[in-house]
């Protein structure tokens, strides 16, 4: 009976939870593996580990994570643990009853109700109908600087998942940060650093089918284009 117990409760945590992988590829070679997973009780997690030539000339294993209200989105608490070759960093936030998003005794941040991340926007933007969500802003924090964040609607579209031509309602995500203060270190984060960079096209392709997936996402930085595809 109790073996049965615990398979039953592998089965339930396998249905609240839905996990994603994606081969990252920059001007075409792959550069890195991510693994998403969203938990319906609100809960996101991203793995990014480099792969290929990218892992021999820089070893790379970051983790993120963050809690939200399941229904609003709302941001209760986010973390991330960074090693990138030599460099190591914790990282942590949470929301507090008073409206703080507390990092530390020195790191206090004053936020909106309805305040978003990145990770809590992905997470939403897989939830949400493109009504729900086109050119609507929403608070945005990102380590201390606050902002706002939006998707637009571009169209119906394909994406290429590797296998099939996929429907997809494809998106702009705009990102605007007002705050000069942001709690970082010397180091570079290089997955959150360009996603919330200046003068980034970011680009987002979500199948119309349920439930909803990133099939595709582009990022185009100053440098080089940046990809990422679903693995199925």
């Amino acid at each position: 009976m109790e073996k049965l117990k615990q398979f039953l409760s592998v089965l339930i945590f396998l249905g609240m939870c839905h996990g994603q992988s994606y081969t990252i590829s920059i001007l075409g070679v792959q550069a890195a593996h991510v693994v998403q997973t969203i938990h319906d009780s609100g809960r996101i997690e991203f793995t990014t580990q480099n792969r290929g030539i990218f892992e021999l000339i820089w070893p790379t294993k970051n983790i993120y994570e963050a809690t939200f209200e399941p229904n609003t989105f709302t941001l209760i608490s986010w973390g991330k643990k960074i090693k990138q070759g030599d460099f190591k960093q914790t990282i942590s936030a949470e929301v507090d009853s008073s409206g703080l998003l507390i990092y530390d005794e020195k790191n206090k941040i004053k936020i909106e109700e309805s305040t978003t991340t990145i990770l809590t926007a992905l997470a939403m933007v897989q939830k949400k109908l493109p009504a729900e969500l086109d050119t609507k802003w929403f608070s945005y924090e990102h380590q201390g600087n606050l902002g706002k964040l939006r998707f637009i609607w571009a169209d119906s579209s394909n994406a290429w998942n590797g296998k099939d031509s996929i429907l997809c309602d494809h998106y702009r995500l705009d990102i605007e940060l007002e705050n000069p203060l942001e709690i970082k270190s010397e180091n570079s984060d290089y997955f959150l650093d360009e996603i919330n960079g200046n003068d980034v096209i970011r680009e987002l392709w979500l199948s119309r089918s349920v439930p909803k997936r990133i099939i595709q996402a582009h990022l185009k930085t100053a440098w080089f284009p940046v990809s990422a595809t679903i693995n199925e």
